[in-house]
């Protein structure tokens, strides 16, 4: 099973830089519809992953865990997984990881109106979070792949 995991991520992978080079050559308009897809697919990839290293501990997935998944059944197996808890590192600092989960959440939910005082001029828009632009994504990509490798190398190597 933890092949057809791997394929997924891949595919998840692939998919996200399909998106991300769609995005930036999109219309004004088609941008966010990218912006949100490419996310998307950038998210299941990480979810993915989890499973990937889920399976190589012989536990059973059969739909994409949380992070809360993936550490209840480790716990309740009364294993440790070393890969598992460095990605649960990443999400719990302000990093990439952190980042993509946040911009994917804010892109799952309606926007909060937020009222602006006449005197306040701001200097950055108001509530969006800090992958709006293509560049930031493409280097969070990039991690998301070192992530997957590093996962992989180190499931080899024990």
């Amino acid at each position: 099973m933890a092949g057809n995991w791997q394929g997924y991520t891949n595919k998840m992978l692939f998919h996200s830089r399909l998106l991300l080079d769609a995005w930036v050559d999109a219309e004004i308009a088609a941008k966010p519809a990218f912006r949100e897809a490419c996310l998307n697919a950038m998210v299941q990839a990480y979810h993915s992953l989890l499973a990937e290293i889920m399976t190589n501990y012989q536990l059973s997935v059969s739909q994409l865990p949380t992070m809360d998944d993936a550490m209840t059944a480790f716990n309740h197996k009364g294993e440790c997984s070393s890969e598992l808890r460095y990605v649960e590192q990443l999400m719990q600092q302000d990093s990439w990881l952190s980042s993509l989960v946040k911009a994917h959440f804010e892109c799952m939910h309606p926007a909060q109106r937020i009222n602006a005082e006449r005197s306040i001029i701001p200097l950055s828009p108001m509530g969006l979070d800090n992958l709006q632009e293509t560049e930031s994504v493409i280097k969070v990509l990039e991690s998301l792949k070192e992530l997957v490798s590093y996962s992989r190398n180190f499931s080899l190597e024990w």
